[in-house]
């Protein structure tokens, strides 16, 4: 058996329409106001929800803009820092790939030409490393490091081929002509066997 519920008014007439009891019986004008007064607050609720949010988003904007502009300018530089990287370290392994090839030498039976054949590519192996910071690096005292081990090695380089009595490279030959000797190296160290 199924219990049927009958709506009824406040003075026991049965409600026709079941589906609204809201607007049946004498207090009809009241229940109609409370209605209309919950669904005036709603709306007003909901319109300064609305005006509110979008006030915020025009606020808002402006921030989200330019800190999206500066994650971007941050994405540029890093993307700019990681290929100077790559290419410093490309630079670097070639170096130093073609400074240990060049080094792997077969003795020749004189230890004086197989000292300068190996250690002639590891000083220029060592200039071109040097070259690579100087081109992508930034630190002031690396830098500085940097061109003495330029100059520095260069001119061993030319002491080392001068000792054998082998021509001078461009590179040797104007360390030597901005005054430094190469053979101060060459002295320096025979006086440090001494």
């Amino acid at each position: 058996m199924s219990k049927t519920t009958v709506i009824t008014t406040p003075t026991g007439t049965p409600v026709a329409d079941n589906r609204n009891s809201l607007t049946a019986g004498p207090r009809d004008p009241l229940l109609k106001r409370a209605v209309q007064n919950r669904n005036d607050h709603a709306y007003a609720l909901k319109k300064t929800f609305v005006s509110s949010a979008l006030a915020l988003l025009v606020l808002a904007y402006p921030a989200y803009a330019s800190a999206q502009q500066a994650a971007s300018a941050d994405n540029a530089e890093r993307s700019l820092q990681q290929t100077a990287e790559a290419s410093f370290m490309a630079e670097n392994q070639a170096a130093m790939s073609k400074m240990m090839k060049d080094m792997a030498v077969k003795p020749s039976g004189n230890v004086d030409a197989d000292f300068t054949a190996m250690m002639i590519p590891h000083h220029q192996g060592a200039v071109e490393m040097a070259e690579a910071e100087l081109k992508y690096g930034h630190n002031r005292k690396l830098r500085r490091i940097a061109r003495n081990i330029i100059a520095g090695q260069t001119q061993q380089i030319g002491a080392m081929k001068a000792a054998l009595g082998q021509p001078l490279s461009e590179a040797t030959s104007s360390a030597t002509q901005s005054g430094h000797d190469p053979q101060d190296g060459a002295r320096s160290e025979r006086n440090a066997a001494r």
